[in-house]
């Protein structure tokens, strides 16, 4: 390999952050193969550079406008010639320099017929924090797990213009809809039902319950009867998210899920896979 190649690989993450500096989504795009093999921090993977395109227009029209991309090569391996894995960080700031979310990619690189270097697979990670950190104490015993608030259901008369509303507002991924329209969005962190309102029904619109994922649904309903409330009732539901409706000593209710709220699980892998 040639310090050329070098430079033309590092000039594709060079490229990333111009684009993300200008919101230019198709720039950005330019850099990957028409078909990447592209896997997201949240494990989301968009279509090919259509798909890379689609969702990096709308992060910089919504949660990353204005923003600009900081992003470093630390490492090249290169396999045989046309070929090289590319380690980078990616730092995201707000104008005025704050850090907004800083990620580890690995990726692999091929030289295309005409000679130019396109990323053919594309994978984003958090970084974990070091065990070491200062920051971050060990600490001297196992803590229990603690009940995570990951859902929020709405009842809309509207649920398909809500869910346009909140993915290109806030950009939510829809990945779920029902046969009556109603729509299920999340963030990477919680999940938002929009149910489709009943014109004959009694359930009113707005707010109409929350959840919560647990480790242990036993030990939780024995909790539940101990604080005076009725033993969470189990839901007979095709939808394959919460488990268990419940209610607080006002009447609230919520769900509970040891699956989590984030979708159908995948389905199992088989002996050939």
């Amino acid at each position: 390999m040639t310090t050329t190649d070098d430079a033309a690989l590092r000039a594709l993450w060079a490229t990333m952050s111009r684009a993300w500096a200008a919101g230019d989504a198709a720039l950005f795009a330019s850099n990957f193969s028409p078909d990447c093999d592209f896997t997201t921090v949240r494990g989301d993977k968009p279509p090919g550079r259509a798909g890379i395109e689609a969702g990096h227009d709308r992060l910089f029209r919504t949660l990353y406008a204005s923003t600009r991309l900081d992003a470093q090569v630390v490492a090249v391996r290169h396999l045989r010639p046309g070929l090289a894995t590319v380690e980078a960080t990616s730092t995201i700031r707000t104008p005025d320099g704050a850090t907004l979310a800083t990620t580890h990619a690995l990726a692999v690189v091929e030289r295309t017929d005409t000679g130019d270097w396109r990323i053919t697979a594309f994978h984003n990670m958090i970084p974990a924090i070091p065990k070491e950190s200062a920051d971050v104490p060990e600490p001297t015993t196992p803590e229990p797990a603690r009940p995570a608030l990951r859902h929020l259901a709405i009842v809309a008369r509207d649920p398909e213009k809500l869910a346009d509303f909140y993915t290109s507002v806030f950009a939510m991924e829809l990945f779920h809809r029902d046969p009556d329209g109603s729509c299920f969005l999340s963030d990477g962190y919680l999940s938002l039902a929009l149910i489709k309102h009943q014109l004959d029904g009694d359930t009113p619109v707005g707010m109409n319950h929350f959840g919560f994922h647990i480790a242990d649904t036993a030990a939780t309903s024995e909790s539940l009867v101990a604080a005076g409330t009725p033993k969470p009732a189990e839901r007979f539901t095709n939808r394959p998210f919460a488990e268990y409706r419940a209610m607080d000593p006002e009447g609230n209710w919520f769900d509970l899920s040891e699956h989590g709220f984030g979708g159908p699980k995948p389905p199992p892998a088989t002996a050939s896979s």
